[in-house]
């Protein structure tokens, strides 16, 4: 069991130089202030423990001391941070997830500590604007040589201009101020931190133009500036950062993406979505060999999707919806052997889906709903032998269905669940072959969700296992017949839509013992008789349509 209050023989241990009380349940006890006595302590670590109350003053007499976390104890807080004023030899100082609300010089406070700290992390601490200056440089007083990391996040109360003297801290190499409601413009004295290897500013108000300077940092490998108001293109100087890793553009208004992002050969994550990107996808994409993470999505980018995206053979994740991508699909696209989800929704995307598509073995997440994609499902795509959801509705298919399908369905011979778990079909348009006139059982394998809606589908609807199914839309077809009896052992079912067919039959009553349904539409069919009599309280129904 953890343990609920500390114990007061440790008072005796006079010799303590290292403790570490972390991650245990102290269920919201103070810190006690005999921790205070403890002169020759060096190391204290009382982070994520339960800790509730004032911040112990007591804590400034712990003059040896070098680390210090406080984090993660969300009940803790403290009016003032005098205390701090005699540990002249603490390198390291994580208050975050602390209260802070009423410390008003907070910078003041930390100033006796500053000219030894090396780590300061005060996120999510409630810091209020007093004590920050938004001049170009610091007040005099401050001695930040020493300051390699700095850690202001989640400090939403701030709300000031984007603190120009921060980016003369040169000595920085980890810098982040997201969610700190920081507005302003991105200052060309960024190019200072040329030491720096994280910036982070996502979740602000920062606007204007990403400047050239921000390319000297050529150490970073972690770059956030996502949720902010840049726009502008991508500089051209950018493509000297060489060692970057991580970089986040996404939620911004930037409109340009040019060549020279092929030069960012180390990065695996590149976060673009939501901007105002326009045209052609640079071909230096394909130089990005160790991307394994890439959105492109809900953006303006027209155009083919290159020959040399075949070349980012580590990829795993692409999400290109909501563009204006067009032509046809390359062929070398199946070179992406480990892709796991692709969606490329909502584009202009034409022509067959390529061959090469059956090479993607380790797809699980398909979605090209939306485009203009022709033809039949190839054959191949029963090879996706990974696959657990595949939407390709609006589109205009318009032939059978490829007979390696099925055996996406089959059973898992460990987890004892089908491959694919969600299948979107609607809009296919399949008329041509008379066996997709009438779908065939599906009662073998195991899905989670259905969509069949607005085809031509006809007969009775389709035999089916509906023990794990969430969501089932048949509607905007011509199923006849009467709705099967096995949709009683739809336990978890929220969906249940196939209005505008030719069902008949009396609504069964077996609906009323669905405490998952959430939807129930059976309008525009030929049903008879009443409402069945067995309604309760323990329905979750929101919308019925029996129109």
């Amino acid at each position: 069991m953890p343990p609920s209050k500390l114990n007061s023989s440790l008072i005796q241990l006079h010799h303590l130089k290292h403790l570490d009380l972390s991650m245990n349940n102290f269920n919201d006890s103070p810190i006690p202030d005999f921790i205070g006595s403890f002169a020759n302590l060096e190391y204290l670590n009382l982070s994520n423990a339960g800790f509730s109350g004032a911040i112990p003053h007591t804590f400034g007499n712990l003059s040896c001391l070098h680390y210090l976390d406080l984090s993660s104890n969300y009940n803790l807080q403290s009016n003032d941070l005098r205390w701090l004023s005699r540990m002249t030899s603490l390198h390291y100082l994580d208050l975050s997830g602390g209260n802070l609300f009423k410390v008003d010089g907070w910078l003041h406070d930390i100033n006796s500590v500053l000219s030894s700290l090396r780590v300061l992390k005060l996120s999510s601490a409630k810091l209020q604007v007093g004590g920050i200056y938004a001049t170009t440089n610091p007040p005099h007083y401050l001695n930040f040589t020493s300051l390699r990391v700095l850690d202001l996040s989640g400090n939403d109360l701030l709300e000031i201009t984007l603190l120009q003297w921060l980016f003369n801290l040169t000595s920085l190499v980890h810098l982040d101020l997201s969610g700190c409601a920081l507005y302003g413009k991105l200052p060309v004295t960024v190019g200072n931190l040329n030491s720096l290897r994280v910036l982070c500013l996502f979740n602000n108000y920062v606007g204007g133009v990403i400047p050239e300077s921000l390319g000297n940092l050529g150490s970073l490998e972690n770059l956030d500036l996502s949720y902010n108001e840049l726009n502008g293109r991508i500089p051209d100087s950018l493509s000297n950062l060489t060692n970057l890793v991580y970089f986040d553009l996404s939620n911004n208004m930037i409109g340009k993406l040019s060549e020279s992002i092929g030069r960012l050969q180390k990065l695996v994550e590149f976060h673009l979505s939501n901007n105002q990107i326009q045209g052609l996808m640079p071909a230096s994409i394909g130089d990005l060999r160790n991307l394994q993470y890439l959105d492109l999505s809900q953006n303006m980018i027209s155009g083919a999707i290159p020959e040399s995206f075949g070349n980012l053979t580590v990829l795993q994740h692409f999400n290109g919806a909501e563009n204006y991508v067009s032509g046809k699909l390359p062929e070398t696209i199946g070179n992406l052997v480990h892709l796991q989800d692709l969606d490329l929704s909502q584009n202009a995307i034409s022509g067959k889906l390529p061959e090469s598509f059956g090479n993607l073995s380790q797809l699980q997440y398909l979605s090209m709903q939306g485009n203009g994609i022709t033809g039949g499902l190839p054959e191949h795509v029963g090879k996706l032998s990974s696959l657990l959801e595949l939407d390709l509705c609006n589109n205009n298919i318009n032939r059978t269905l490829p007979k390696g399908m099925g055996n996406l369905c089959k059973q898992h011979p460990l987890h004892g669940f089908g491959y694919l778990s969600s299948l979107f079909l609607a809009m296919f348009s399949i008329y041509q072959i008379t066996i997709w006139r009438r779908l065939p059982t599906l009662k073998n394998y195991t899905f989670h969700r259905i969509d069949l809606s607005s085809n031509r589908f006809e007969g009775p609807l389709p035999e089916l296992d509906p023990s794990f199914l969430l969501v089932i839309y048949l509607n905007n077809n011509s199923f006849s017949g009467s709705i099967p009896s096995y949709f009683a052992n739809a336990t978890y079912i929220q969906v249940f839509s196939v209005s505008v067919n030719h069902i008949n039959g009396s609504i069964p009553s077996f609906f009323c013992n669905l405490t998952t349904l959430k939807l129930l539409d059976i309008s525009n069919n030929d049903m008879s008789g009443g409402l069945p009599n067995c309604w309760n309280s323990a329905s979750a129904l929101e919308i019925i349509n029996f129109i």
